[in-house]
């Protein structure tokens, strides 16, 4: 299954928390992987975020994972 996001969360090798990083347009994990890869580095994780998520963060305070590339 091929999954689309604007919002991606990702985490280099010896950080310790995730950063974000957002895009205009639905991309998939290679795309996002490849961008990353052109501007920080390769990143160690990445996780795909939807809009119900960010939704439900401001009502939960907590993250909540929804997949793992």
């Amino acid at each position: 299954m091929i999954v689309r996001r604007r919002i991606w969360l990702y985490r280099l090798a010896g950080q310790r928390y995730a950063q974000s990083v957002s895009f205009d347009d639905r991309v998939t994990a290679a795309m996002a992987r490849r961008h990353l890869r052109s501007t920080v580095g390769n990143p160690l994780e990445l996780w795909g975020r939807s809009g119900n998520d960010v939704t439900n963060l401001s009502r939960t305070n907590g993250y909540r994972e929804v997949f793992v590339v």
